[in-house]
C-alpha cells in the first residue's frame, strides 16, 4: 500500500487551519507513504511552527521557492516530486474524514481503470461548523457531460499520476481554477473519472470566497468553461450556461451572497 499526499501552501494561509489540516492527516486510518509539501515563496513563523510540530507525525518532503510562483507551478513541481503513482490531493484550510484515504486507496486498487477519483464534502465555516454539503454525481458519463460545471472538488481528489502527466498535468500558466482547467483536459483525453460517494472532507467555504472570486476571475473561468464545452462536444446550451455566474458578480456585494446560495438550489451537479 503505497502513494503520496501532495500540499501547497504559501505565506497567506492560516497557521490554525493548517494544523487542523495535518491534524487530520496524521490521524488517517491508512497514512500517506509521503506528504510532498510545496512551499510557494517564504512562510510565515507561525506556518513554519506547525510545520515542524508535525515533522515527526508526518513523513514530508519539502520542495521550497524563493519567491510565490503560484498554485499550477507549485502543484506541478510538487507532482513530480511524488514517488507513488496514486497521489491524493488536499488544500491546507480542508479536513480530511479519518477513513479518507483508505476509502479511496482501495477503490482505485479495485478499479484501475479509473483515472482520477474525487468525493464529497461537507462545507465549513470559519469555526468549523458544518454549513452544507456538496453531492456531485458520480459516474463518468455523468461527469463528463457536467464538465462545463467543474463538478469534482479539487481536495477531495485522488489521481494516477502518470495519467495526469500525459495530459499535461498542472498548467502553470493559469492562475485560478487550475483543477478546472485540468479535468477538462483529462476528459478529453479519455481519462476515466468518478466520484465516490461519501463524504471524504470538510470544505472550508467562507465569505472570502466571494472576495477571491471577483468578476474578472468568474469571467476567465466562464472562458475557460466555454472552451471546455467546445472541446468536449458538449450541447450548446452548456456554452451560455457557463456565464451564469459573471451575473451574479456584477450584483451588489450585500446580493452576491444570498443570490449564490439561491442559484445552489437549481446547480445542475445535484
Amino acid at each position: 500500500m503505497a502513494f503520496s499526499c501532495l500540499i501547497s501552501c504559501f505565506k497567506k494561509d492560516s497557521p490554525i487551519q493548517l494544523e487542523k489540516c495535518l491534524a487530520s492527516i496524521a490521524a488517517q486510518s491508512l497514512p500517506p507513504d509521503e506528504v510532498v509539501f510545496v512551499k510557494d515563496g517564504p512562510l510565515t513563523i507561525e506556518l513554519e511552527s506547525v510545520i515542524n510540530n508535525y515533522k515527526q507525525k508526518l513523513a514530508f518532503k519539502f520542495i521550497a521557492f524563493e519567491e510565490n510562483k503560484g498554485l499550477g507551478y507549485a502543484l506541478n513541481n510538487g507532482l513530480e516530486a511524488c514517488s507513488q503513482d496514486i497521489v491524493m490531493r488536499m488544500d491546507t484550510d480542508d479536513i480530511c474524514y479519518e477513513n479518507r484515504f483508505q476509502l479511496q486507496y482501495d477503490y482505485l486498487i479495485a478499479n484501475p481503470d479509473i483515472d482520477i477519483l474525487g468525493g464529497w464534502a461537507h462545507d465549513i465555516d470559519h469555526d468549523d461548523n458544518i454549513i452544507g454539503e456538496r453531492k456531485y454525481p458520480i459516474g463518468h458519463k455523468d461527469l463528463y457531460r457536467l464538465m462545463w460545471t467543474n463538478p469534482l472538488i479539487h481536495p477531495t481528489i485522488a489521481f494516477r499520476k502518470k495519467q495526469i502527466v500525459k495530459v499535461g498535468s498542472y498548467n502553470p500558466n493559469v492562475i485560478r481554477r487550475q483543477d478546472y482547467d485540468l479535468w477538462i483536459r483529462a476528459a478529453a483525453g479519455g481519462l476515466k473519472i468518478e466520484n465516490l460517494p461519501r463524504f471524504l472532507i470538510k470544505y472550508r467555504f467562507t465569505e472570502n470566497y466571494y472576495k477571491k472570486n471577483n468578476t474578472k476571475v468568474v469571467f476567465k473561468q466562464a472562458m475557460m468553461g466555454y472552451r471546455g464545452a467546445k472541446l468536449l462536444k458538449l450541447p450548446a446550451y452548456t456554452r451560455i450556461a457557463v456565464f451564469v455566474p459573471v451575473i451574479r458578480s456584477l450584483l451588489p456585494a450585500w446580493l452576491i451572497a444570498p443570490v449564490h446560495r439561491l442559484m445552489t438550489r437549481f446547480d445542475p451537479r445535484k
